[in-house]
């Protein structure tokens, strides 16, 4: 039935969008600008039997009541969303589109579950479920964006949603904290009824959202003191014509046209208690920085393309011109936003020395590495800028972790940013924390150990020491049996009335940055400007 559904659906649109040509002959938009937009689609489709009945009626509003009286708002979707102070634990803003949640017990519920989840070290606040309500959650910052479904949905299109709602938000406002939120609020609610109908995401650009609803500024303000409808934005234009594509509107002006392109490369690597690379990744993202007038076309060409695996774009960005020749090619969103994110395909050992390689990939640095690793024999592993060497030795009450972290000498560019979180086992009741160079403080609720390395120093090696405090083995089995005595029963771990123990670990995740180095080797190799005349600068 849904199949049918489908397949009928997509008659009718293109039935429509062929009358509409017919009646209102504009040049046709490439369908490929719209890789996930068929609203959009819809809307333009349908923009020639808009309402007349209202003197502020849009095509965008005539296409949500359509599918407001079709779609039942409890068959998919997001039923109701939280924003909230994580500190406080104080509610800043909700909203429903659904049945009506009490947001006390999902408060409770998520704020638990997160409490849970620092204290055992084990961070899964992206989903939690109870009976028949889901709920998503993730946290930046000060604020916690809260989303609970009544029904099965698409899990990765709600956290989606939340993490791009944050980037509207801080598109917006800046600083997303509560007093910023409630100061804004009419602007905070504007943004959730243009981005979801019915629950269902439709619009997630901030540069098209920014036509629609425009940020708060001293003018609007001073607008809406002096005609009092309060932020509200009413517009009797088209916002189709505002918006000719969903990103970006045709009305955008700069004195100094300019646009940056930052490739930020990171390293996932897993290490052993010697300091051997078992398995590393490297995962990149190209940020832009676009301050073009116009409506400008660009072509980007990377050297090394051929290494990029597992991408995804913004919806800017023509697929079928990038599976064709590789060549990223866009209409920009007007300000800063991520063009694509990719993998890096690992390199292999060379089986044959007469085998045929291309000329124009270069070696990088990066990538001489030592061979093997963790179930891979025949993958080159990244090496690391830096070694970390760890000693641990824990007693019935007492015990010590020292940590050594330094830069290895092939290496010429600075590691910056050092942040090393030392995890310590779960007896642990104390710990002294001492370094040589930089900070260390100790987190009781997490039990571990946080330490932060701004630079390195020239003339000796950083070295950490913690002095840590442990419950005694009976006093741990007993908290573990929930305090009370033995029963008689067998008890897991034990074997012929002797317990097993197993050995304490510490586990350390460690946080770098070097400046101005590619990992992989690619590179913005051309950047080529169309539809516009701009006088060219190199920066």
């Amino acid at each position: 039935m849904v199949i049918e559904f489908l397949t009928q659906l997509h008659v009718v649109l293109k039935a429509l969008v062929d009358f509409t040509a017919r009646v209102d002959p504009a040049p046709a938009r490439p369908t490929e600008w719209f890789p996930c937009s068929w609203a959009c689609v819809t809307a333009f489709a349908l923009k020639s039997y808009a309402p007349q009945d209202t003197p502020h009626a849009s095509p965008v509003t005539s296409t949500k009541r359509q599918f407001q009286s079709r779609f039942d708002s409890r068959t998919m979707g997001i039923g109701s969303l939280f924003i909230v102070n994580n500190e406080t634990e104080s509610l800043c803003a909700l909203k429903h589109w659904g049945a009506t949640v009490g947001h006390v017990s999902v408060l409770e519920k998520v704020f638990a579950s997160h409490r849970a989840s620092v204290k055992h070290n084990l961070y899964a606040d992206v989903l939690t479920t109870e009976g028949k309500q889901y709920c998503f959650h993730i946290t930046r910052g000060e604020i916690t964006y809260i989303a609970t479904c009544e029904t099965e949905t698409e899990p990765l299109m709600v956290i989606e949603f939340l993490t791009q709602l944050h980037v509207v938000l801080k598109a917006y406002f800046t600083d997303v904290t509560e007093s910023v939120l409630q100061e804004h609020h009419v602007t905070l609610y504007q943004l959730l009824d243009e981005m979801l109908d019915s629950g269902i995401p439709v619009n997630t650009h901030p540069g098209g959202l920014k036509v629609l609803v425009p940020p708060p500024n001293l003018l609007n303000r001073a607008q809406s003191v002096v005609f009092g409808h309060q932020g509200v934005l009413v517009s009797d234009q088209d916002p189709l014509k505002l918006l000719p594509l969903p990103w970006r509107s045709n009305n955008i002006k700069y004195a100094s046209n300019e646009i940056y392109l930052d490739i930020i490369e990171s390293i996932d690597a897993t290490l052993d208690s010697e300091g051997r690379v078992l398995h590393s990744a490297i995962h990149g993202a190209i940020e832009v920085n676009s301050r073009l007038s116009g409506m400008p076309d660009v072509s980007l060409s990377l050297s090394n393309s051929h290494l990029i695996e597992e991408y995804s774009f913004h919806p800017s960005v023509r697929l079928s011109r990038f599976a064709t020749d590789r060549v990223v090619s866009f209409v920009p969103a007007d300000g800063t936003f991520t063009l694509m994110s990719y993998k890096v395909k690992a390199p292999q050992v060379k089986a044959e020395t007469n085998s045929w390689q291309p000329k124009y990939i270069k070696q990088n640095a990066w990538q001489q590495g030592a061979v093997g690793g963790f179930n891979s024999p025949t993958t080159t592993q990244v090496p690391l800028p830096l070694y970390i060497r760890p000693q641990a030795t824990f007693g019935s009450t007492q015990g010590r972790v020292s940590i050594v972290c330094g830069t290895k000498p092939a290496f010429e560019k600075p590691v910056e940013s050092v942040t090393l979180e030392v995890r310590l086992p779960d007896r642990v009741t104390f710990a002294d924390p001492s370094a040589t160079h930089g900070l260390a403080s100790y987190d009781d609720v997490g039990h571990s150990v946080r330490w932060m390395i701004d630079k390195f120093p020239v003339d000796k090696t950083p070295c950490l020491t913690v002095q840590v405090t442990l419950e005694s083995y009976e006093a741990s089995d007993l908290a573990k049996q929930g305090g009370k005595g033995s029963s008689g029963k067998a008890v897991p771990g034990e074997k012929n009335g002797r317990r097993v123990r197993l050995q304490e670990l510490v586990d350390i995740h460690c946080n770098f940055s070097v400046s101005g180095v590619g990992v992989s080797g690619i590179k913005v190799e051309t950047l080529q400007v169309r539809n516009e005349k701009y006088k060219p600068s190199q920066g």
